[in-house]
């Protein structure tokens, strides 16, 4: 019978069953893969079930672990709050700020942001940003994962805030090879065509924006399907083809053809902040958050 529970565990747990490695999981706690084995498997005697099996190379909780970890999270947020309340009694603040975010932000946009606002953070902040793409940036935030995150396709409303960042031009894009001319929608159909993976917000803007003009992706000569803009872009350097990209990742690029398709954009898409309302978050993270906003109002790109 369960009789108590050690709260460095779960917090061990914790991490473990947001990043299902082990691998992963040493890199934030900072400990050896046999260390957290050896944490978890004393977990598991505490908790008396098992809480993780491994299906190849993945690690993959139980049921029991589910459970545990809706628990164990609200366990670990009311921390947070405790030790940065009491830090602010003591004249210290800071900690740890969690932010997702997709390629684009993650790689162009928040890099500078951020190092503008923890250069002027007077406290211990550490800053980490997930990247990845929108849909599971999405998942972060609603699980708890993160505090908040920066995306550039609304995949699912429910249950988070949004706020209108900063916007962007989705360029289509191709190997020099190519007349650089305007092509109908017609001769767009036929150009080989390379894509982001499922779950991109470049890729879903462009999907909504071909629905639109009564196509999608099956009716397009596509090529290959990428996961980065740095790779579309290098595939591109090689092939006679094109893709749609973002302004930010072809900002400073001279060697590819900016193309234009007739009755077919601008394609205009919105980079948006989210987070759970209903979540508390470190005194840090909401003053972040509110940094990025007010950075909102004066640093658009078209």
């Amino acid at each position: 019978m369960l009789r108590d529970i050690d709260l460095k565990l779960l917090e061990i747990f914790c991490c473990v069953y947001e990043k299902k490695s082990l691998t992963e999981a040493t890199k934030c706690l900072h400990a050896s893969q046999s260390t957290l084995s050896f944490h978890i498997k004393n977990l598991e005697k505490q908790v008396g079930q098992k809480l993780f099996y491994r299906k190849g190379k993945a690690l993959v909780p139980t049921t029991v672990a589910d459970r545990l970890y809706d628990y164990a999270r609200e366990l670990m947020d009311f921390k947070l709050r405790l030790v940065e309340d009491i830090s602010r009694f003591s004249g210290r603040k800071g900690g740890v700020v969690r932010i997702g975010a997709s390629s684009i932000p993650g790689n162009y946009i928040l890099p500078e942001l951020v190092g503008e606002f923890v250069d002027s953070f007077k406290g211990n902040l550490n800053v980490e940003i997930e990247i990845g793409d929108s849909a599971s940036i999405h998942r972060g935030v609603v699980s708890g994962k993160l505090d908040f995150g920066v995306v550039g396709y609304l995949s699912e409303r429910k249950g988070i805030e949004f706020k209108k960042l900063f916007e962007d031009r989705i360029w289509l894009v191709g190997n020099p090879e190519l007349e650089e001319r305007t092509y109908s929608l017609e001769e767009l159909r036929g150009l080989p065509l390379v894509i982001r993976e499922e779950g991109s917000g470049t890729r879903s803007t462009i999907e909504e924006s071909l629905r639109q003009h009564g196509l999608s992706l099956k009716d397009m000569n596509v090529v290959a399907t990428l996961g980065s803009n740095s790779a579309i872009l290098r595939f591109l350097r090689r092939v006679r083809a094109v893709s749609f990209v973002s302004s930010y990742a072809v900002k400073d690029d001279d060697f590819l053809l900016k193309l234009r398709v007739s009755n077919f954009g601008p394609v205009i898409r919105s980079f948006y902040l989210i987070r759970d309302p209903s979540r508390p978050v470190s005194q840090a993270a909401g003053e972040l958050f509110d940094f990025l906003l007010l950075k909102s109002k004066t640093s658009f790109d078209f």
